[in-house]
């Protein structure tokens, strides 16, 4: 991918009106330093952490552990790092599906979760993205990211093969629960 930033500094740039985002279609990962990343996991204790992809960022361990797609990643980027967890956000299905995960994995109710979520980026993620020639393209990738990779991405969902169908389940019911 082409382009990577810390989400502290996304969000001070977002709230500064100047996201250095285009409003492309694209995909996108978080990385998580792998600390923060192994205690989110804990959730699964049979989940193979040897098929996480990492590299070094700062001198630093991270690891990719959600892997998206946006018709428009200037969006995407402000909805994943700005968005309120309102009553009526979390109701309807609205909060965003990374927000609706990480919430569960810290055992926080989705409508009280928005200061411990954004804490949790803040502290231990970085967003990478890049631009593609059309959503399709886009959707490609992910599909492709997510079904055939030698890597897995354990808080995506939807059309996710990278992880067992156990951890899969585990997620979900965890994602009811709050």
């Amino acid at each position: 991918m082409k382009h990577i930033e810390a989400v502290k500094k996304l969000r001070a740039m977002i709230a500064q009106k100047q996201n250095p985002v285009c409003k492309c279609p694209g995909v996108y990962c978080w990385w998580f330093k792998q600390c923060a990343a192994f205690e989110l996991l804990k959730a699964f204790p049979e989940f193979d952490r040897d098929k996480l992809q990492s590299r070094q960022i700062d001198g630093e361990t991270y690891l990719a552990l959600y892997f998206g797609i946006s018709k428009n990643l200037k969006e995407r980027i402000e909805w994943h790092v700005s968005q309120h967890h309102s009553h009526s956000a979390v109701k309807s299905g609205y909060l965003s599906t990374l927000r609706q995960t990480l919430s569960a994995v810290l055992h926080t109710d989705m409508s009280k979760s928005k200061q411990s979520v954004n804490r949790l980026m803040d502290d231990n993620c970085y967003w990478e993205w890049e631009c593609t020639d059309s959503e399709n393209d886009a959707k490609e990738r992910e599909r492709t990211e997510l079904t055939q990779s030698i890597y897995c991405y354990p808080l995506n969902i939807q059309g996710n093969k990278t992880i067992s169908k156990e951890c899969l389940k585990a997620l979900k019911e965890l994602r009811k629960i709050h």
